[in-house]
């Protein structure tokens, strides 16, 4: 490439933060009034955890119905603890993705400048919280509500910078 070319094309640096996480483990709660076995969960604070059915986890899962109520059943049986398994629902996952490019320009023998722009959540996309996990309330099970906070995806933000080095 000749000198003006390279000068302009050449010599540029990339850089990226990545993160791509699968979401957590979850474990399916319901209310300590449903405590058929006479635990007294309701003043311990301890959770109970419903009888399963069938697998909570959906294939397509959407904001307003990340997993299936139908899978449980909220009371358990009489005399007995909830047969659901601990973390046997998958919650949303994390995709977040800045980057930078920058290039540093000799302008004489003394003097360099250096242009800087850099960029957060560049999918530009939310990354969900994990939803409700009660299936005691069904008008919240499932249904995500919020997003991660900003450390995890955030706005999408973009600097640009330029230093001058005498």
């Amino acid at each position: 490439m000749n000198a003006v070319g390279d000068e302009i094309l050449g010599g540029w640096e990339a850089s990226t933060v990545t993160m791509w996480q699968t979401g957590p483990y979850l474990t399916p709660v319901t209310s300590p009034s449903f405590d058929s076995a006479n635990l007294n969960l309701a003043y311990t604070g301890a959770l109970l955890r419903p009888d399963c059915t069938g697998s909570p986890n959906l294939s397509n899962p959407s904001v307003n119905g990340y997993f299936n109520i139908n899978a449980s059943n909220p009371q358990p049986a009489a005399g007995r603890l909830g047969n659901c398994g601990v973390g046997i629902m998958k919650g949303p996952g994390t995709v977040a993705i800045a980057g930078g490019l920058s290039k540093t320009f000799a302008l004489n023998e003394r003097v360099r400048m250096r242009f800087e722009a850099t960029f957060t959540n560049l999918p530009n996309h939310p990354n969900f919280a994990p939803p409700s996990v009660d299936v005691s309330a069904p008008a919240t099970f499932g249904k995500i509500t919020s997003v991660q906070t900003a450390e995890n995806s955030g706005n999408r933000t973009g600097q640009l910078a330029i230093r001058l080095d005498f």
